[in-house]
C-alpha cells in the first residue's frame, strides 16, 4: 500500500475494503478510488451482474488486489457467508441499491419490501457482520450511502426515500454504539448522480432533477467516491455519525 499515512490504521499490509453494489455507477467508482490506494478491494454485486469480472480487472490494473464476492445483499445468508472468509476488514461501504419510480397508490407490497430489503436491510446485514469483526479489531470504518431524498423526500419515490431515511437514522445509532470500540460510522447522502440507474429513468427525469440543484447539474460517481474515500481515511478520524451531503446544494443545513 503506497498511501499508508492517509488511512487508519497504519500497518505494513494493505488495508481491506468491501464495497457492496460495486458493479456499476457509484460503487464502481468507489472500488476504483480504493484501488488507487492499493487496498485489497472486495467487490460485491448480484451473481447475475456481468460487470464484476471486468471491474476486478480494472482494480488489478490499478495495482490493487481484488476479490469478487457475488451475492444478494437482501439475503442475510450472503453477508454471513462472505464474512466467514474475512479475517480483517478496515472499511465497509454499504452502497448496494435499486431505484424504481411509482406513486404510492400504485406501489405494491413486493416493490416496497424489495426496496427496504436491498437498501436498509442490506446495510444492516453487512454492518452487523462488520461490527463483530471491527469490534474485535478495535478499529474500522463503515460508510453508508444514503441520499438527499432521505432528508427531503420525493414524490413517486416514497419507498426509496423511506429506505434512505432509515439508513440515515441507522448510521447515527450505529455510530453511537460502535464509537467506544474505535469504529467510526458515517454516511454520504448524494443528490442526483449520473449513474446507469439514473440514466435509465430518461432525459426528462435527468433534466428535472438537475434543475432542482443550485449548481444546476447532477454529480458524478467519482465525486461521491472521493468523499467516501475521505471518510474512510485518517483525515476523518474525528468524524463519526455524520451525514455528509454531496448534493449540489439541494440540502443546506444551517
Amino acid at each position: 500500500m503506497q498511501s499508508t499515512d492517509s488511512f487508519e490504521p497504519a500497518r505494513d499490509e494493505a488495508m481491506s475494503c468491501l464495497v457492496t453494489g460495486a458493479g456499476s455507477g457509484i460503487g464502481r467508482a468507489i472500488a476504483h478510488a480504493f484501488a488507487r490506494e492499493r487496498a485489497h478491494v472486495i467487490v460485491n454485486d448480484l451473481p447475475s451482474s456481468p460487470a464484476l469480472a471486468g471491474l476486478c480487472k480494472e482494480v488489478e490494473a490499478l495495482g490493487a488486489r481484488c476479490t469478487v464476492a457475488a451475492g444478494d445483499v437482501a439475503d442475510p445468508a450472503c453477508a454471513r457467508s462472505l464474512f466467514a472468509h474475512i479475517e480483517r476488514l478496515d472499511v465497509l461501504v454499504n452502497n448496494a441499491g435499486i431505484l424504481q419510480e411509482a406513486p404510492v397508490t400504485e406501489l405494491t407490497d413486493a416493490a416496497w419490501d424489495r426496496m427496504m430489503k436491498v437498501h436498509l436491510y442490506g446495510a444492516f446485514y453487512f454492518s452487523r457482520e462488520a461490527a463483530c469483526l471491527m469490534k474485535q479489531q478495535r478499529c474500522g470504518s463503515i460508510v453508508n450511502i444514503a441520499s438527499d431524498l432521505g432528508q427531503i423526500g420525493c414524490e413517486n419515490l416514497s419507498h426509496y426515500s423511506a429506505a434512505k431515511g432509515g439508513i440515515i437514522a441507522f448510521t447515527k445509532s450505529l455510530a453511537r454504539e460502535l464509537a467506544p470500540h474505535g469504529v467510526r460510522v458515517n454516511a454520504v447522502a448524494p443528490g442526483g448522480v449520473l449513474t446507469p440507474m439514473v440514466e435509465a429513468l430518461g432525459d426528462t427525469y435527468i433534466e428535472d432533477e438537475a434543475a432542482r440543484y443550485p449548481l444546476k447539474r447532477l454529480g458524478t460517481p467519482d465525486e461521491i467516491a472521493e468523499v467516501v474515500r475521505f471518510l474512510s481515511s485518517g483525515a476523518a478520524s474525528f468524524m463519526t455519525g455524520q451525514i455528509v451531503g454531496v448534493n449540489g446544494g439541494a440540502v443546506m443545513n444551517g
